[in-house]
């Protein structure tokens, strides 16, 4: 059953419900109503009945009580021998009236026929206590309630058409956007082209904020499908290079190498040059495919301890002026000590290659700990900043070829840091030099220890 199906037929019933639920409180008000009155009236009659009687001299009281007979109702005297006179009733009344009533006023079924009553005590002619019964029939009464009770049924039934008109136009209201969010996915599907549902910006309902969330998954989802065939595009280019030149050399090897050392020679140098490049671009892509599987083991790292070891490294490996700065003795965070130095090798190592001054690493501890690396080199434009971060983005593709980069280690730092929960920001300036800094949580610091340096006071 569709959605608009059950919207119509649910809105329908239960609308049908208030109604008949309405209808019979407004029935039954009005006809207890209704009693009531005609008992207040009644009961008002047998008032001045009863002062009339007891104030009266007239031997016969059957002509007292004659004159206050209520239409279409009658009047009995009785004590407990029976009946003082004959029952004075209109003659359309022809039921018998029982001989114990429940209370002192109401209404009681005779015969069918509802009838309002009232017993009073009043003194006979003899001095003797009687009880006068005054009932009245409430045919008349029990017609209009009958009417009234016509009269809601009809209004209800023709109440039901615009109700169920309106569950009609509701379900359509409510359906339509869910609808046009099932077509356009649909059109998805069968296009490969991503679609946007048009919304207006004054809609903040329900449906307004689900037509807001698929706009926003498909501009999420077309982005992502663009970074991936960027990143296919840029994976097959960076390849493709490397895969020639390694087909160029197999080729002249093949048909000049052997009869010629130095062109060996050549050609198989190229042809490992280019592997190993190779070699460490699909690491590299590897890397970022993982997007960190691994799970992280967290453990108390002395910032300052590990920055002066790295440097140590850095320059031993490279020959290079790697320093330390830090004012601290001592900054201990909780780290995953394994991919923190992978972090901090890929950022001295893009340091390195883009610099031929010294390069820094300066411990800062506060209220928050952080990590910095500084080179001195050539910089980076500020338009380019933003995306440098980004896979295979490179700021300028022929120095980064000759430096051998491809555009990848950022990506991959900044995998990383995500990974850790770390946040990395870069400031830079041309020509004067770059800094990354790495920030970390304020969570995983568990203090510096300071120590009072030699010569310190």
């Amino acid at each position: 059953m569709k959605l608009k199906t059950k919207i119509n037929i649910w809105s329908t019933l239960m609308m049908l419900l208030i109604l008949i639920v309405l209808m019979t409180i407004i029935y039954f008000s009005f006809s207890r109503l209704a009693y009531s009155t005609e008992v207040s009236q009644l009961q008002a009659d047998v008032d001045a009945l009863v002062s009339t009687f007891n104030t009266s001299d007239t031997a016969d009281p059957s002509d007292i009580l004659r004159g206050y007979v209520p239409p279409n109702g009658l009047i009995q005297a009785k004590r407990e021998g029976g009946e003082l006179i004959p029952a004075i009733q209109d003659p359309d009344i022809t039921n018998e009236f029982p001989e114990e009533l429940p209370e002192s006023s109401g209404t009681v079924k005779v015969e069918g026929d509802l009838f309002a009553y009232v017993t009073a005590p009043i003194i006979w002619t003899d001095g003797e206590i009687a009880e006068l019964v005054v009932a009245q029939s409430l045919e008349e009464v029990v017609n209009n309630a009958r009417t009234l009770g016509l009269v809601l049924i009809t209004v209800s039934l023709l109440a039901m058409i615009p109700i169920f008109v309106s569950s009609v136009v509701l379900g359509k209201v409510v359906t339509k956007p869910i609808t046009d969010l099932t077509t356009t996915m649909t059109r998805i599907q069968k296009s490969g082209q991503f679609e946007k549902l048009p919304i207006t910006e004054s809609s903040k309902d329900e449906i307004g904020q689900m037509g807001s969330t698929f706009n926003s998954m498909m501009e999420l989802l077309e982005e992502n499908y663009t970074k991936q065939e960027e990143f296919v595009s840029n994976a097959s280019h960076e390849l493709k290079t490397p895969l020639t030149v390694i087909g160029s050399y197999a080729k002249l090897l093949q048909r000049q190498g052997m009869d010629d050392p130095k062109l060996a020679v050549e050609g198989l140098l190229a042809i490992r040059t280019e592997t190993d490049r190779m070699k460490a671009l699909i690491e590299q892509l590897l890397h970022i495919a993982r997007r960190s599987e691994t799970q992280l083991e967290m453990e108390s790292v002395d910032l300052v301890v590990l920055a002066k070891q790295t440097a140590t490294a850095m320059s031993t490996s490279y020959n290079r002026d790697f320093q330390l700065v830090s004012t601290e003795n001592h900054v201990m965070v909780i780290t995953d000590l394994a991919k923190i130095k992978q972090l901090m090798y890929i950022l001295l190592d893009n340091a390195r290659k883009y610099s031929s001054d010294r390069i820094e690493l300066i411990v800062k501890n506060g209220e928050i700990p952080m990590l910095q690396i500084r080179d001195y080199g050539i910089g980076i434009p500020k338009e380019s900043i933003p995306y440098v971060f980004d896979r295979f983005y490179r700021v300028d593709k022929a120095r980064s070829r000759e430096t051998g980069g491809f555009g990848l280690g950022l990506s991959l730092a900044k995998q990383l840091a995500d990974s850790m929960g770390v946040r990395l920001e870069i400031e830079s300036v041309e020509d004067l030099g770059t800094t990354i800094s790495i920030i970390f949580s304020s969570d995983f610091n568990v203090g510096a220890v300071q120590s009072k340096q030699e010569g310190w006071s």
